[in-house]
């Protein structure tokens, strides 16, 4: 798809573009070509996106077109309701292939590993987290543009997104016939066990990377976007990758504070059963393109193995 030309940027938006420039973001970012269109007004992202939208569709069955994934509509029309500083689409043409938005004020995130404490208020990060929370999806799994689901409960989508994983973990070689054996035999089957009553709405793109803009001297968060990953599903799973990335709530990690975060967001839900379940998705997301020769590597095959035998033959370790 070719850049929209600045006479066709002009009247979309009925002003004078002074020029536009592509929008470098240091983490993230790879899904889309972004670019700065400023106007004798106000500035604007133009978004190209590129390749499938969203990590999680690829755990969608075959059937489903994912070309219903490409300006996010329903989820940021539904953030936006919830007074989250979400991008305000101006224009959408997917026959061209770009997305029209108002720029959001403020320093996009760097990659969690560069900070020195989290830059952002993380109660007020609790609220965002929370607000989305309280909304009830239609199903569980990918939400596409239109706020539609395509699996029928939440451990539908969880044993076809862990079959998936395991079998490109198995395929690149990053788990062994016998781990890849051990998880089939005594982590897989107890997914079907986790059932919900709600599918919430969860963002899954937030902890770091580009996905967050604040500003540097208030801590205020001012924009939260990239919602191309939305699931419906269940928070403790957007928890337990959060605590992946940014450290266990019970710990005292160098990135995040959860007690600011629960000011926010109010008292997190705890179920071990589930999150140690929940934990082998990071670690196998993360097995299926990293190296695989690595110490994290090696972390992670380690950590899937003593959670296959913390559950026992029959899953009674749990």
């Amino acid at each position: 798809m070719c850049l929209p030309t600045k006479e066709h940027l002009e009247d979309i938006l009925g002003l004078q573009v002074l020029a536009t420039n592509p929008l470098v973001v240091d983490n993230g970012g790879a899904h889309s070509r972004i670019f700065r269109v400023r106007t004798s007004r106000a500035d604007y992202v133009l978004r190209m996106p590129k390749g499938r939208q969203g990590w999680h569709t690829a755990y969608l069955p075959e059937t489903v077109d994912v070309g219903n994934w490409f300006d996010q509509r329903w989820a940021t029309s539904v953030a936006h309701g919830l007074s989250i500083p979400a991008p305000e689409i101006v224009h959408s043409d997917r026959e061209r292939g770009f997305v029209l938005m108002k720029q959001l004020p403020g320093e996009y995130i760097a990659d969690y590993e560069q900070w020195a404490g989290c830059p952002y208020d993380e109660a007020e990060f609790g609220v965002i987290l929370s607000r989305l929370h309280s909304v009830s999806v239609g199903g569980y799994g990918p939400v596409d543009d239109a706020g539609a689901t395509y699996f029928e409960g939440w451990p539908d989508f969880l044993a076809a997104a862990a079959a998936q994983l395991m079998d490109a973990c198995s395929r690149r070689g990053s788990i062994g016939d016998d781990l890849h054996a051990l998880l089939r035999r005594r982590w897989y089957p107890r997914l079907r066990e986790l059932a919900l009553g709600r599918a919430a709405l969860l963002h899954m793109e937030s902890l770091g990377f580009a996905n967050i803009l604040y500003d540097a001297a208030s801590r205020a968060i001012t924009g939260f976007i990239d919602y191309e990953d939305c699931i419906g599903g269940d928070p403790l799973y957007e928890f337990t990758w959060m605590a992946y990335y940014l450290g266990d709530r019970d710990g005292a990690g160098p990135y995040f504070d959860y007690a600011q975060f629960e000011k926010g967001y109010g008292p997190l839900p705890r179920d071990d059963r589930a999150v140690r379940l929940y934990r082998a998705f990071p670690y196998l997301e993360k097995l299926s393109w990293i190296n695989a020769g690595t110490a994290r590597a090696d972390h992670h095959r380690e950590a899937l193995g003593q959670l296959c035998r913390a559950l026992g033959a029959d899953g009674a370790g749990i």
